[in-house]
């Protein structure tokens, strides 16, 4: 197996232990090379309409989501912006996300950065939801160490009072459903992630701890989800690997899926 490092170094990560370890550490190594993405040719022009999405407290600048900034059109044609800067490491309330006017909020990886969100702003974030902009997580959102953001699992369609374990994958992921959008550009039954390895899990498995979300692939046997929660009027999409670190092609295709099919 070979790992990927990347640029941004996380200070507390050196004292870290995970509640439970399968086969590597939890949290992604420091990384001392970009990753270089090969482009897909989109040569259509793209239409007026832009989609917003909206990095709150989380790890910190991935390689995917800086690459989407300028070569979003690689993956389809609705431009996309992403600000992955304004609120990434800061607080922010319920009228700093209308302000924003984000169509789509994200939230990767909190907890592995030690990013404690308040009840404020879980309550926020589900508040701006349920106004009718999509929600993404991805990786470590719940439960980490000393930090539990489970009170922004129901935003997934998930219970708030799981226990979380931290387990490898083969990164594997095999498509429960032929979504004609989340999976649009991914060919095949299944790809192989090339994002951080592991996954975030309840208990042994995801298999009965999905509560209302639904998942649309899997990998190991569900110890790793790519699960949607559709409701009247929003839609939760939760990724329990990292796919915006260091990920590949389809990586990068699944997360503009994502932005662009709930907005």
């Amino acid at each position: 197996m070979h790992w990927r490092f990347a640029l941004y170094v996380c200070a507390a990560t050196s004292f870290l232990f995970p509640l439970q370890i399968a086969a590597q550490e939890a949290l992604p190594p420091s990384p001392l090379n970009p990753n270089i993405n090969v482009a897909r040719n989109d040569s259509s022009p793209a239409p007026a309409k832009t989609i917003n999405a909206l990095l709150l407290k989380s790890w910190g600048t991935t390689s995917v989501w800086e690459d989407l900034k300028t070569n979003w059109s690689k993956y389809g044609k609705i431009p996309i912006t992403v600000d992955d800067t304004t609120y990434i490491n800061s607080d922010f309330t319920y009228q700093d996300l209308v302000q924003s006017k984000a169509n789509v909020l994200v939230i990767s990886n909190p907890s592995g950065n030690f990013q404690q969100y308040s009840a404020a702003e879980i309550a926020a974030v589900a508040k701006y939801a349920k106004k009718g902009h999509a929600v993404i997580g991805t990786y470590l959102v719940f439960q980490y160490s000393t930090i539990d953001n489970q009170g922004l699992a129901p935003v997934f369609g998930m219970s708030s009072s799981l226990t979380y374990n931290v387990v490898g994958l083969d990164n594997v992921f095999d498509k429960v459903k032929q979504h004609p959008c989340l999976f649009k550009g991914i060919t095949g039954s299944s790809w192989t992630s090339t994002g951080y390895n592991q996954s975030q899990v309840p208990g042994s498995t995801w298999t009965g701890n999905l509560g209302k979300a639904v998942a649309q692939a899997d990998s190991d046997s569900y110890l790793g989800v790519i699960t949607l929660h559709k409701t009247k009027t929003y839609t939760g999409i939760y990724i329990s690997n990292f796919p915006e670190y260091f990920g590949g092609l389809d990586d990068e295709q699944l997360l503009y899926n994502a932005v662009v099919c709930y907005k």
